[in-house]
């Protein structure tokens, strides 16, 4: 699928219990050729931000930010995007933390 996610915003539609995104969780994302990057907050997210690059057909990024527990949380992601019947963007993602205790999980985030 080939879609630019500049300036198009996701919020959560699942997620794994081991992550700290929820509904609250506001992405608003930014395309450059095959870069991409984010920030999110809302919810348990003080502040984060996303760095990385489309790979044929999904995305692999890295992920950072500050929970309500004043933690710095960090992991990698891998992202695949499917075209809803609406048209909206939908973005499947598995996930890593690259913190603590390296747990995997997977969330979906759909465009608003």
């Amino acid at each position: 699928m080939n879609v630019n996610l500049n300036n198009k915003k996701f919020k959560s539609e699942f997620n794994s219990k081991n992550g700290e995104i929820s509904d609250q969780t506001i992405f608003s994302y930014n395309q450059s050729d095959n870069i991409i990057w984010a920030e999110y907050s809302g919810g348990e997210i003080i502040k984060g931000s996303i760095i990385g690059k489309v790979v044929e057909n999904h995305l692999e990024f890295v992920y950072q930010h500050i929970n309500q527990e004043n933690e710095l949380m960090t992991g990698k992601c891998i992202t695949h995007l499917e075209q809803t019947k609406n048209g909206k963007v939908r973005l499947n993602e598995t996930w890593q933390w690259t913190c603590k205790d390296n747990s995997s999980g997977k969330s979906t985030l759909i465009e608003i």
